[in-house]
């Protein structure tokens, strides 16, 4: 089959676009045809061996992020037929260790990861479990499809499951025109919720605003934010505050919290370490949370919305699967706003 591998880690001069063999199932696995991958900042860590990312061994092949049909079933696999349209989860559950046995499998102890642990979507064939394979609606196209499983599902969990949104909460998103943000945008729409955005260009909060964002600040033109998110909620800041940034935006996110605020966090881009004001927290109740692992419970759940056409994969731009490179170069320059997407042929 072809593919885009690595065999090694390093920059982009290290996909390879070349042959592979193609996967074979085995008992309770779906051979899925892929015909988009939609990247993420994961691909690029796990590229390039940064933020810790290794991979097991080479060739290896990226991307979390894949749709495409049903091309055979294993033996086991139940409600699922050859040629059906299908994204896939990427999270991998152990299903034999205690908290999978008891159906709490958010609490694996041996995931696995496809384009991390596993081969992954940058390929025009993948296996996975059945219990992986989720149907999408025919007006679906396969690019829309691949932008959805990893953000959709980082967005349900940290702001429905963890933050746990309620309608008529305000809610600030930070880089509202990466993936993830796209997504919180919805999902905190989907709950009701009122939306403010930051992003690093106006652009961006314009889109953000075709989304169903009130308001935005752009954090390039000016990083002191805290005043925009006070003005806009009578001084008493926002209820929840949906990060995938870290570092460079915390000061301003953490001065924005309302007393019993929640900020909860799914990323790093711009760096790991900051300084957390603990008389603030515990005076102020304040909640501190990270994402953490996802169910497949709210897999399905949100997936729900999306066969209803609540809530629609952001894509921004389409490459071959050859321009892989191009792909992950756009991707690094961080001037998107959505997802970047290879269509596989």
């Amino acid at each position: 089959m072809k593919a885009v591998y690595i065999q090694q880690q390093g920059g982009v001069e290290e996909l390879v676009v070349g042959e592979l063999p193609e996967p074979e199932v085995g008992k309770g696995e779906v051979l899925v045809r892929i015909h988009a991958a939609a990247l993420n900042h994961l691909d690029l860590y796990a590229r390039a061996g940064e933020n810790g990312v290794k991979v097991p061994s080479f060739p290896h092949v990226l991307g979390e992020d894949m749709a495409g049909e049903v091309a055979s079933v294993g033996s086991g696999v139940p409600d699922i037929q050859v040629g059906q349209r299908v994204l896939v989860d990427y999270v991998i559950k152990c299903d034999s260790c205690e908290y999978c046995i008891i159906g709490y499998d958010e609490l694996c102890r041996r995931p696995k990861n496809m384009g991390v642990d596993l081969w992954g979507g940058y390929a025009q064939y993948v296996k996975a479990p059945y219990q992986n394979i989720h149907s999408v609606p025919d007006w679906m196209s396969y690019e829309e499809a691949a932008s959805i499983p990893l953000v959709f599902h980082t967005a349900w969990h940290c702001l429905v499951t963890r933050a746990g949104l309620r309608p008529g909460e305000t809610v600030l998103i930070n880089a509202a025109g990466s993936g993830v943000g796209t997504a919180g945008i919805q999902v905190a729409r989907a709950m009701n919720a009122r939306v403010l955005v930051t992003a690093g260009s106006d652009f961006k909060i314009d889109k953000s605003k075709e989304l169903g964002a009130e308001a935005g600040f752009n954090y390039n033109a000016n990083p002191a934010f805290r005043s925009f998110v006070r003005d806009l909620t009578d001084g008493d800041g926002v209820d929840v505050i949906f990060d995938s940034v870290g570092a460079s935006l915390w000061e301003e996110s953490y001065a924005s919290l309302r007393r019993g605020g929640r900020f909860v966090t799914c990323g790093v881009t711009s760096g790991h370490w900051v300084d957390l004001h603990l008389g603030q927290l515990f005076a102020k109740g304040l909640n501190i949370m990270g994402s953490g692992t996802r169910s497949r419970r709210e897999f399905k759940d949100f997936m729900n919305l999306v066969n209803l056409g609540s809530l629609r994969g952001v894509v921004y731009r389409v490459f071959p699967l050859d321009e892989a490179r191009e792909a992950h170069r756009l991707m690094e320059s961080r001037d998107v706003f959505g997802k970047i997407v290879l269509r596989i042929s």
